[in-house]
């Protein structure tokens, strides 16, 4: 790695500089030879788009080309849309700390200052090596089932993180899109814009990272080692998840969101959340222990947070085996040379059975299930000799009195004189061929013989599966196949539903936002209109006095005053006077007829013809007065009696209250709706998770068994003969101590 100077940035001390566009970097891209100084660059090719020229990859304040150079390397070109007044120090300080490192999550770069020419003028540019991979929510989507692969992943990047918290280096924007993953499984880190490393110590943050990675309360200000930890735990959860149960997968994956199973909506609005009851109450210890920790990271600090260490994910009877085995096994179950350690690996089992069981199953297949070898050392539970009658039940009670009654009935007929003597042979066979079946059907009715006729049954099966190993062996093969697409096509419906019900809780949540802006927006604007109101108020209360005080100011003024106006003189002042006008107060106004002249209007409101009076002069009256007027409000009253006043405050106080009162109960309402919807929608989904684990622990049972009885059929000769006497000594002994004649003896004595 390394960084390239002698480029000429902005002029000017501190002034900020426009960078070239994406456009215009693609147009400067169309001829190498001209626009580069690096002899990889300038003589290699530019990929290229079918119709625009050079294909581009933009991002927030850079686009990033790819280019061969003529030795085949492929480098990617990251010519920056924005400027930063630090760049080329702090890519000095990265490259620096970078280059004295050998891991191999990081990308080797060179910071060139001079590094593509645009429009005459040299611009950086920053030359990292092309990483071949996949970016993790891909990958993640491809493999999931896969969870061998997935939970491997999940430790490789618990050792990139503790490798980037020991140098004390930060990333600062970790999520999938900068996180490779090769076809190896080996991670790689891109885009080092926001890297933090000891070298920019005491540095702001050019960039907050992904926000489906973040925390809520992360700023620039938290530019330091500690600002991974938050997204950190939250790629590891998502890992650990998905590795133990890929179906949280499909039930918590947004196929056009840009996150993994949790995304800021989660990390603001935790409450409104469904990923945090299902990873919260989750099957899987290890799930629920890092789901709680990560759901307590909400809120605080970033340099508060914990650092990702395998003990901090690890269960605590794995913690303390990890602080005993020092040296021998993680908490992971690694040894340090990266095999598993016995102690801790899980327990194997050949064949299909292996194949797509999620970790938390483990514990609920019946250990008899899971195909070990104790299963084979013995006959099992179909040659165990029957345990004889237990204690007699109600039922055999009824049996005993309907087969004495049925017996005894025909000679007690035949006393009473209601059957004659000739039939009685006949009815009493009768009345014993009823007892008998009465007793058989008891005796086929108890457990214990249910019980024995399904060993014989199973025997027989298994000896004629082991008479043609082949045959048998294909149809359990085909019965593996049938039981694995009846749970891919229950489980790919589940999906469907949960995935239903995620895309009805977001457009519920937003029915009701909409509802509730449009009623909140009505009543905030009453809010902000009772300032208005209450100037009115107040204005119409003081109206009465202003009329007052304008009205007495009028009748004081004597139309003698108007000799001074143009045009009116003594003669005018007594023709007004004549009409009645004596005051300003006598008339309101002008008004002019469609015939022509002009009139007075007086108190009343009628037209007043004053003999000189046309339409100059009258305009001239009406100037007069309305100065007098607006002189009168100067200094009209401009407050309100206080008592007045009082009941206006009293009333605007009481709508402010009824108002915010109402919006209190139209948010509360729109509350309970988002709980009502949410309870429903978490009820569902946990109702159909808790019935796909279910029927996955079911599945798993018999998928177990039917590899079990696979497994019977190697060696099936001494298997055969062994069944064979098995199936011989289990008809024995049914008879011996499930015959009728042990029935008979339980129903007389009840032993």
């Amino acid at each position: 790695m390394a960084v390239s100077h002698g480029g000429g940035p902005a002029a000017g001390s501190g002034a900020v500089r426009k960078f070239p566009t994406g456009a215009n970097y693609a147009e400067a891209l169309q001829h190498p030879e001209v626009c580069f100084r690096d002899p990889g660059l300038k003589h290699g090719t530019v990929q290229q788009t079918p119709v625009l020229g050079p294909k581009a990859i933009s991002g927030n304040f850079a686009s990033v080309f790819s280019v061969t150079a003529p030795d085949g390397q492929r480098y990617a070109l990251k010519c920056f849309t924005r400027d930063s007044t630090s760049l080329t120090r702090r890519y000095a300080a990265i490259s620096s700390a970078l280059g004295a490192l050998s891991h191999t999550w990081s990308v080797g770069f060179e910071f060139l200052d001079e590094g593509v020419l645009v429009a005459g003028e040299w611009y950086p540019v920053v030359k990292m090596a092309w990483v071949q991979g996949t970016d993790l929510l891909t990958w993640l989507d491809r493999n999931r089932t896969d969870t061998a692969a997935v939970q491997a992943l999940a430790d490789r990047f618990l050792a990139l993180v503790a490798d980037l918290d020991k140098v004390g280096i930060a990333h600062g924007d970790l999520q999938h899109g900068n996180i490779l993953v090769a076809s190896d499984g080996t991670l790689h880190l891109v885009d080092y814009d926001g890297m933090y490393v000891p070298a920019l110590k005491g540095e702001k943050a050019t960039e907050n990272g992904h926000r489906n990675y973040q925390s809520p309360s992360r700023t620039a200000a938290d530019f330091g080692p500690a600002m991974d930890r938050f997204s950190a735990w939250v790629i590891q959860l998502s890992l650990l998840a998905v590795a133990a149960d890929p179906g949280l997968w499909t039930q918590l994956h947004d196929p056009q969101g840009e996150f993994l199973i949790l995304s800021e909506a989660d990390f603001t609005e935790p409450a409104m959340s469904l990923a945090w009851p299902m990873l919260l109450g989750h099957p899987d210890e290890r799930i629920r222990a890092v789901a709680t920790r990560v759901r307590n990271l909400l809120g605080k600090p970033c340099s508060a947070l914990p650092a990702l260490t395998p003990d901090a994910v690890a269960l605590p009877k794995q913690r303390s085996a990890s602080g005993k085995g020092k040296g021998k096994a993680t908490a992971w179950g690694t040894a340090k040379g990266g095999s598993r350690s016995a102690a801790t690996a899980p327990p194997t089992t050949s064949g299909p059975l292996q194949q797509g069981v999620p970790a938390w199953m483990a514990g609920h297949i019946p250990a008899a299930a899971a195909g070990g070898t104790a299963a084979q050392a013995g006959p099992g539970p179909a040659g165990q000799p029957a345990p004889g009658f237990g204690r007699r039940r109600a039922g055999d009670l009824v049996v005993a009195a309907s087969a004495l009654l049925g017996n005894a009935a025909p000679g007690a007929l035949a006393l009473a004189a209601v059957q004659p003597y000739g039939y009685l042979p006949l009815t009493q066979g009768i009345a014993l061929a009823v007892s008998g079946a009465a007793i058989g059907l008891g005796r086929r009715l108890r457990p214990e013989c249910r019980d024995a006729k399904a060993r014989v049954r199973e025997l027989r099966l298994r000896a004629r599966e082991l008479k043609n190993p082949s045959t048998a062996h294909q149809r359990l093969e085909k019965d593996i196949r049938k039981l694995d697409e009846s749970v891919a096509k229950n489980n790919a419906a589940s999906d469907k539903r949960l995935q239903a019900l995620t895309t009805e809780l977001k457009d519920g949540q937003a029915r009701i936002t909409v509802d509730l802006n449009r009623s909140t927006g009505r009543i905030q604007k009453q809010l902000t209109e009772l300032a208005t109101k209450e100037a009115r108020r107040i204005a119409d209360a003081l109206a009465p006095a202003v009329r007052t005080h304008i009205q007495e100011r009028l009748r004081r003024t004597s139309i003698q005053e108007a000799r001074k106006l143009t045009n009116m003189g003594d003669k005018m002042v007594r023709a007004l006077m004549d009409a009645g006008i004596r005051t300003a107060a006598d008339f309101t106004g002008v008004a002019f007829a469609q015939q022509g002249g002009a009139y007075l209007v007086g108190t009343s409101g009628q037209w007043i013809r004053v003999p000189g009076i046309g339409e100059a002069r009258a305009n001239t009256l009406e100037s007069w007065r309305r100065g007098l007027e607006q002189r009168a409000r100067a200094t009209a009253p401009t407050k309100v009696p206080p008592p007045v006043m009082a009941n206006i405050q009293i009333e605007m106080a009481t709508l402010r209250n009824q108002l915010n009162d109402e919006l209190k109960q139209i948010e509360t309402g729109a509350q309970r709706s988002r709980d009502a919807l949410k309870n429903r929608i978490a009820d569902e989904r946990q109702r159909l998770t808790a019935e796909r684990q279910r029927r996955g622990v079911e599945s798993q049972r018999q998928r177990a068994e039917l590899i079990q009885r696979q497994k019977r059929l190697a060696g099936s000769e001494a298997e055969l003969a062994r069944v064979r006497t098995d199936l011989a000594t289990a008809r024995a002994e049914t008879r011996r101590t499930l015959g009728t004649r042990r029935y008979v003896k339980l129903l007389a004595t009840g032993r």
